[in-house]
């Protein structure tokens, strides 16, 4: 099966893009290693808080390029953003409660690149960096000012050893 997603190959200076953003291309266990080199030296809460910071803002920054490149209305985007997700190998991403109304929802994601790395049995929670995405992505559905008005939660993991794919609790605060 080919890439779902269009890779338009820049043949002067060799940039990949898609959606006509730059893209990099490399295996999961050099990004996963790297990612779990940070935690190592930064401890998980600080990494968390600062992955969360650091997703969310790269989340809006598409969600923008999106809806001005193919003029999609924010809960299309929303939609959009975790159906390209998907299509690039971070794992399945689905959309199991989108109330925008109520300013919640939950996603659920099987095959994340870190519960698969990880294991089954870990007993942990492990694809927290996914919270900034979705703090992001939904923080632009809303229109808010700022991605920390939105709350996001792993809340199981695949590889917890209980579920077969991960949560994701996420709402707006009052």
């Amino acid at each position: 099966m080919q890439p779902a997603v269009p890779i338009d190959v820049d043949e002067t200076n060799g940039i990949w893009r898609t959606d006509g953003l730059p893209m990099v291309y490399l295996p999961r266990h050099f990004l996963v290693n790297n990612h779990l080199a940070v935690e190592a030296v930064l401890g998980r809460d600080a990494y968390r808080a600062t992955l969360r910071i650091a997703t969310a803002k790269s989340a809006i920054e598409w969600c923008e390029a999106q809806a001005q490149g193919k003029g999609f209305d924010p809960e299309a985007t929303f939609r959009h953003y975790f159906q390209r997700l998907s299509q690039r190998g971070w794992g399945q991403f689905s959309i199991d409660v989108l109330d925008v109304a109520g300013r919640r929802g939950s996603i659920s994601l099987r095959n994340s690149i870190f519960a698969l790395e990880a294991g089954q049995g870990a007993g942990q929670r492990v694809c927290y960096m996914f919270e900034g995405f979705v703090t992001g992505a939904f923080s632009f559905l809303l229109g808010l000012a700022a991605a920390s008005e939105v709350e996001c939660e792993e809340t199981y993991c695949a590889c917890d050893g209980r579920h077969d794919h991960c949560r994701f609790d996420f709402a707006a605060r009052p």
